[in-house]
């Protein structure tokens, strides 16, 4: 880096000191002395007696755990679930009543996402078809058939016939894509009470930020690999050899109107490989 590249930056910090240098200067006298609750200090005690509960989930088919981060004055619980390839067997109940997932899109993560349920449904010989849907045209075709999808077996194929046929449709395109195209392309044509797969919450932020929300007699759920598609991918593989690889996701459920949207989320997360799974909202 040039000595004049840094000058900027030198500013900048020499800024920011000051300012902080102000901040001090205009708290009241003693305002550090024990006991004393001047209006910033103050804050930051209303901050910490905020406290967020428990994050607990329940679970007809896995066993969970209950972990303890820190002790009282201020306990903190939260529920989570370990993955493991010796969970596979359990995929096939999670998954009960879904005879085909649809993963739309080939981007980062449905690449991942999609050869690895594959692999886990054919490891546990779980006769359910993960399907490819893409746009007609799409440059991605080739790629989805080069690793195994193909149309004459009926795991890859046009978007809207894949969306139509499938009882989970994992929704992998780019947030501009479901933007556009959720209402007015994806939703009207999801089959009655099937469930909606993100792996992001932008699709309900922005729904929410127009007024509008998800067909109600839609399952909706999130799982989100904590790394990009090629290490989903390439640790799930891995994972096959060592014990424990794979990435790490966490979970949520926006709409359960079946009562089995949470076991269906831990099935997915199971089956694309992550070790540790945790709850969060799609909104965090």
């Amino acid at each position: 880096i040039r000595v004049f590249d840094m000058i900027p930056i030198r500013a900048a910090a020499v800024s920011a000191v000051l300012a902080t240098a102000d901040a001090f200067s205009a708290m009241p006298a003693g305002a550090f002395a024990p006991g004393h609750t001047g209006p910033k200090l103050a804050l930051r005690s209303s901050v910490r007696q905020s406290k967020v509960g428990p994050i607990m989930f329940e679970t007809k088919v896995f066993k969970k755990e209950t972990i303890e981060f820190s002790v009282a004055p201020d306990p903190s619980k939260e529920d989570i679930l370990r993955g493991g390839r010796d969970k596979f067997p359990l995929v096939s109940k999670a998954f009960e009543g879904i005879k085909k997932v649809g993963v739309i899109g080939w981007g980062s993560q449905a690449p991942a996402q999609a050869q690895n349920l594959a692999d886990t449904f054919k490891e546990i010989n779980l006769e359910i078809p993960v399907a490819i849907g893409l746009r007609e045209g799409s440059a991605s075709w080739a790629a989805a058939k080069q690793v195994g999808f193909d149309e004459a077996k009926g795991t890859l194929g046009i978007q809207d016939e894949v969306i139509k046929t499938s009882d989970m449709v994992i929704l992998l395109i780019s947030d501009a894509a479901q933007a556009n195209d959720y209402k007015t392309k994806i939703e009207p044509l999801l089959k009655k009470g099937a469930t909606l797969g993100l792996s992001h919450g932008f699709l309900l932020g922005h729904l929410e930020s127009v007024g509008q929300t998800f067909r109600e007699d839609l399952d909706v759920v999130l799982v989100a690999p904590k790394g990009m598609g090629p290490s989903v991918r390439r640790l799930y593989e891995q994972g096959k050899k060592v014990g424990g690889s794979g990435i790490n996701a966490s979970f949520a459920v926006q709409q359960d109107k079946s009562g089995r949207a949470t076991d269906v989320a831990l099935g997915w997360a199971i089956a694309i490989g992550s070790p540790l799974l945790f709850e969060t909202t799609p909104t965090s």
